[in-house]
């Protein structure tokens, strides 16, 4: 029997509208408490957020949305999977300034890279379900961010797509998190990074364990 596709897999059809460009002044509302400023950092560094997610992970409801949508510290922009509408929210130009982050060029990005960012925040509601304090951090590519929970920081390394090219930077980093469509698409990888471990995104829906690589293949 065949696999059920992961919600967030590259085989579907996927198509991305960013919302239009605006000269518009981004206006002067001010960060309203602790747990926006957070979302709007852990948005800002990693690139882009489900609806969903931005409510599981951050508890905001459809007027703190809505609200921070009009105060221009969030976008709205649609990501078309196979016909069906998904909201997708990125930093806006309000919270870029009060942040001293970078307001994202969306109209760059590919496919892959939309991906990564909402499989990284799906790993990372799932983490909250577990481990209620943690941090998020930004971290170089080929990672989509890094996770950090007291002293201990692992990358996150979202296989979507194509991988090439990888293996000689890989071969040098330890404390990776890998998070697959099948342990397929991981098999390389296993004997390539010294001390990652694996997660599938199956293993994203509840409470998860860890494969680790031993004799050759990803057990737990």
């Amino acid at each position: 029997m065949s696999r059920l596709l992961s919600p967030f897999s590259i085989h579907y059809n996927w198509t991305f509208r960013p919302a239009s460009q605006t000269d518009q002044e981004p206006g002067n509302a001010p960060i309203r408490y602790l747990r926006e400023a957070e979302a709007l950092k852990a948005i800002g560094r990693i690139g882009i957020i489900g609806s969903v997610q931005i409510g599981r992970l951050f508890g905001f409801q459809r007027r703190h949305i809505r609200r921070m949508l009009h105060d221009k510290k969030l976008v709205q922009h649609t990501l078309i999977k196979n016909k069906n509408p998904i909201p997708v929210f990125t930093l806006g130009p309000r919270a870029a300034k009060l942040l001293n982050m970078p307001e994202p060029d969306t109209r760059t990005w590919s496919t892959e890279r939309i991906l990564k960012s909402l499989v990284f925040f799906q790993f990372c509601c799932a983490l909250n379900d577990k481990q209620k304090a943690f941090q998020i951090h930004a971290s170089p590519h080929p990672f989509t961010g890094k996770i950090q929970i007291e002293n201990e920081t692992r990358s996150v390394l979202v296989l979507r797509g194509k991988n090439d090219g990888l293996d000689d930077f890989l071969r040098h980093q330890s404390r990776v998190i890998i998070i697959a469509e099948s342990l397929e698409q991981a098999q390389p990888f296993g004997e390539l990074i010294s001390g990652a471990v694996l997660l599938l995104d199956e293993d994203l829906k509840g409470d998860y364990r860890f494969y680790r690589w031993h004799n050759g293949r990803w057990v737990r």
